[in-house]
């Protein structure tokens, strides 16, 4: 947490104050008891400017419960009420504010900062062990009185210095830890997201075609017993397909639980699908008799893998919409047009108004809704974007995305989550703040 140096103008009493309720009074006591003439302040009744001296100690204790809210601040009324309380420093020498204000500093202030506030505690330190030489009544008493003072306080306000830097480290130790759970959780959800994009499009496509082709064989099983021969075959080298890709998703759900890449993890996945097997994809829905037509425009290039992963769903999920929504009867055109640093892939269906009401509640029954939403996640994963809706002046509906052919993405989400855990000033920029 930042804690600025000094106090804002709305001064509020910290939530931790009623912790100091009971620890300020008693490291006032335990000044009183090492150094001040705590007897003679007990002679209020016969001398009643002591009272003054009471609440010169109190009140200047009551500044340390903003000790967390502004360190700096409260260092230095601790300082200053120190040296000024020479005048009194027979009756109550006050030596606790100055460590207690100094751990502070130390936990919330940058070492330049709170070293110099160290160096500084080195002054209200000598004035307080110095008051042996007024309470002492010769030199060598003054002196075997001052020295055992002077070491035990600066011993005190180190040791302060020094409990404080190590709580500090221990707090970005916790905040280090903190920041790599959420990046953490943050990815597991990515990971969870992406698998379940996966298992939609496997599932969507493979579920269409094989409920297609079986609703074909079924009404011509009667007439056309070849007809129906090659839709079973269509069926089963369709769901063959599907349970390959499905084998490698929960190859990767294996290897997220810990298993080892040679124990079916993800050194057996294999190669991931992409444009490669666009053949097999048009080949799968040409058999349910949806006439799909292509057009490629450009020289195709390399693409990153997870951006031609991302390609190919995308074809396999719009191909597979304009199937359940409009059969057979629709004009499906595939265009693919390889740009300087995009790809731009193009989907339209030419049918017009007026679709089977059997097809479209098949394909109402056969969609779950999510088909879309994730095809644009996947582009934005990717860096590109995604657009469907119905299309201009044609009638019938358009599929458009835009791809880079490197996953800059990515690129980009690991550049920003890389952090330093030595530091922590990544997890401090993360969160809106400035390290101290």
């Amino acid at each position: 947490m930042k804690i600025p140096g000094r106090l804002s103008r709305g001064v509020r009493i910290p939530p931790t104050a009623g912790r100091d309720a009971l620890l300020l009074p008693t490291v006032f006591l335990f000044n009183c008891y090492l150094y001040s003439s705590w007897r003679q302040l007990f002679h209020v009744s016969t001398s009643p400017w002591l009272l003054l001296v009471w609440l010169y100690g109190l009140v200047g204790l009551f500044f340390l419960v903003w000790r967390d809210k502004a360190p700096v601040t409260v260092f230095v009324s601790q300082w200053i009420l120190t040296v000024a309380a020479w005048p009194i420093s027979t009756h109550y020498t006050p030596v606790v504010g100055v460590p207690i204000s100094l751990y502070a500093v130390a936990v919330h202030c940058s070492r330049k900062t709170s070293v110099l506030a160290l160096l500084a505690s080195l002054v209200p330190t000598g004035l307080a062990a110095a008051v042996a030489f007024e309470v002492s009544s010769t030199f060598s008493k003054a002196i075997s009185a001052f020295i055992p003072n002077i070491i035990f306080l600066v011993l005190l306000a180190t040791g302060a210095w020094v409990a404080g830097r190590s709580t500090r480290a221990n707090q970005r130790r916790l905040q280090t830890l903190e920041y790599e759970r959420k990046m953490a959780r943050e990815a597991l959800a990515a990971e969870r997201n992406r698998i379940a994009r996966e298992l939609h499009d496997i599932v969507s496509h493979a579920v269409t075609v094989i409920v297609l082709q079986a609703a074909g064989a079924a009404r011509v099983a009667e007439t056309n017993l070849a007809q129906v021969i090659e839709s079973l075959g269509h069926i089963q080298s369709t769901g063959e397909q599907a349970m390959v890709e499905l084998g490698r998703l929960l190859g990767v759900l294996k290897a997220d639980d810990g298993a080892s890449p040679t124990a079916g993890g993800l050194g057996e996945l294999g190669p991931q699908s992409g444009l490669a097997e666009l053949p097999v994809l048009l080949g799968s829905l040409r058999a349910t008799g949806m006439p799909v037509s292509v057009d490629v425009d450009g020289t195709p290039r390399a693409l990153d893998p997870s951006v031609d992963l991302t390609a190919y769903r995308i074809m396999q999920e719009g191909l597979t919409n304009v199937l359940k929504h409009a059969g057979k009867d629709s004009n499906a055109r595939l265009r693919l047009v390889w740009e300087a640093q995009n790809l731009l892939i193009q989907i339209d269906n030419d049918i017009k108004p007026g679709v089977n009401p059997a097809q479209a509640r098949r394909g109402r029954a056969l969609s779950n809704g999510r088909g879309l939403l994730g095809l644009c996640e996947r582009a934005h994963a990717a860096g590109g974007h995604l657009q469907a809706g119905p299309a201009p002046n044609r009638g019938g509906y358009r599929l458009t995305a835009a791809l880079p052919f490197a996953d800059t993405a990515q690129r980009h989400s690991a550049e920003t989550r890389s952090y330093d855990s030595d530091s922590g000033e990544r997890y401090e920029r993360d969160q809106g703040k400035v390290p101290a």
